[in-house]
């Protein structure tokens, strides 16, 4: 039966062979006659979210009854409508209602990123560089942060000034080839400023295209599969799924063709005059520079893991 007033929906339980959790997820009609997927929560306090959005899909927060509304506005869409709507409802299968409004909402976000028109695979720089990220967080955010401080500390692929911070330090990371080649690309003069009570290392990781039947290699997806295995709270893995998607990253691409090797790994300690160009070296009028380091002229600035492990405890 369809609801005869605009923002009314009669809706149904998701069964359970889809549902086997029984979460308060419903198949919907609204009034006029759209699908739509009701999810229902627990937030106290409730506070406004920034929803994301599509182009055919409408999201809607209603506070006074606790959902969101996943609505369908255009039928000629009507298989995507599903794919995001049975996707959603799996990625809340162990999540608790407290917790459901923000998954959901996390997992919209992917799919908001996915739609986006003339979207396009990751370049192989931009792998070597997502996959040196994600080495940091694996192996040394991790070492020293639990989960979901280390997730939040990965502000890069929100843009962030720098790719990874913790209270007063500061993790660039970079990815170059062998050790035969020692430069690095900085992209603006913001990358690199630092204040007296700011601590910034960069870290630096080499990474080489190797061949499909290289059993060492490894992909991208291998990288982030790895990582998504230690994560064990399904709010955090929404979480990282998230930021990947910021990234640019999406299960969906395929890069099995696309397999990488692993060489050595470097922290530098950026301070006192280590080669670099920031904004308070600039002239006014001059921005967006982009230049590269020579690493072989900042070996007075190398340091050891624990160094840098030391100084984010």
């Amino acid at each position: 039966m369809v609801p005869s007033t605009k923002g009314e929906y009669t809706a149904r339980l998701v069964a359970d062979e889809n549902n086997p959790k029984q979460q308060r997820v419903f198949w919907a009609i609204s009034w006029n006659a759209h699908p739509a997927l009701l999810v229902e929560y627990t937030c106290n306090p409730w506070k406004p979210i920034e929803l994301p959005s599509f182009k055919n899909i409408g999201v809607y927060d209603y506070r006074d009854e606790g959902s969101i509304v996943i609505e369908l506005l255009d039928m000629d869409m009507q298989d995507i409508f599903l794919k995001v709507g049975a996707d959603v409802i799996s990625s809340l299968q162990d999540v608790s209602e407290n917790a459901c409004r923000r998954a959901c909402v996390l997992r919209l976000e992917r799919w908001s990123s996915l739609l986006r028109p003339a979207r396009t695979k990751l370049t192989p720089e931009a792998q070597k560089g997502l996959i040196a990220e994600l080495h940091f967080l694996q192996h040394d955010a991790l070492a020293v942060h639990g989960i979901g401080a280390a997730l939040n500390g990965w502000t890069g692929p929100e843009a962030g000034p720098r790719d990874f911070a913790y209270g007063q330090v500061f993790i660039e990371v970079k990815s170059k080839r062998s050790s035969a080649n020692p430069n690095i690309v900085i992209s603006s003069e913001d990358q690199l400023n630092i204040n007296s009570s700011e601590q910034l290392f960069l870290y630096v990781e080499e990474l080489n295209s190797t061949t499909s039947d290289d059993e060492q290699g490894f992909t991208v997806t291998d990288v982030v599969n790895a990582v998504r295995k230690a994560i064990h709270s399904p709010l955090q893995v929404a979480a990282f799924d998230s930021k990947l998607a910021n990234a640019g990253y999406f299960d969906e691409d395929d890069y099995s063709d696309s397999k990488w090797s692993e060489g050595a790994t470097y922290y530098y300690t950026v301070n006192g005059d280590f080669p670099k160009i920031d904004s308070q070296s600039c002239k006014p009028g001059v921005s967006r520079v982009t230049y590269q380091i020579d690493l072989d002229y900042c070996d007075d600035y190398l340091v050891d893991r624990s160094t840098a492990i030391g100084a984010m405890e």
